[in-house]
């Protein structure tokens, strides 16, 4: 019986921990900044002007995803990967694109994808 109720225990502990996770990243998400340091003012300006000004990323619960970035709409699946710190994006296309976390609050997330490093904030 304790045994049982040991494993219980952690089952709910182990879900409970995983939404939260998740949870932080469910929402919408706008471009603030790119971090890259190797890149040079001019080319963070162009970056930031011409390619990525208007990027934005929502996660619903759902596990559906609708982004803007890059100039393009890009929607389909999303799965978090906690071990990992990283996001698996899958479009209807079957194309994947994985985003690597690396910071994550209820407010704020920086994630690496490419040779870029972008913070992103909640709204």
């Amino acid at each position: 019986m304790k045994h049982n109720f040991a494993m219980l225990f952690f089952l709910l502990v182990s879900i409970t921990l995983s939404a939260q996770s998740t949870g932080n990243l469910q929402g919408k998400w706008i471009f603030k900044k790119a971090l890259n340091k190797e890149v040079d003012d001019f080319g963070r300006q162009s970056l930031k002007t011409d390619i990525i000004n208007k990027m934005t990323f929502e996660f619903k619960s759902n596990n559906e995803f609708n982004a803007f970035a890059f100039g393009q709409t890009i929607n389909g699946k999303w799965a978090y990967h906690e071990k990992h710190k990283k996001i698996t994006l899958i479009t209807p296309e079957n194309e994947v694109f994985n985003l690597l976390i690396l910071k994550l609050t209820e407010t704020e997330v920086i994630l690496q994808f490419g040779l870029g490093e972008f913070l992103m904030e909640k709204i």
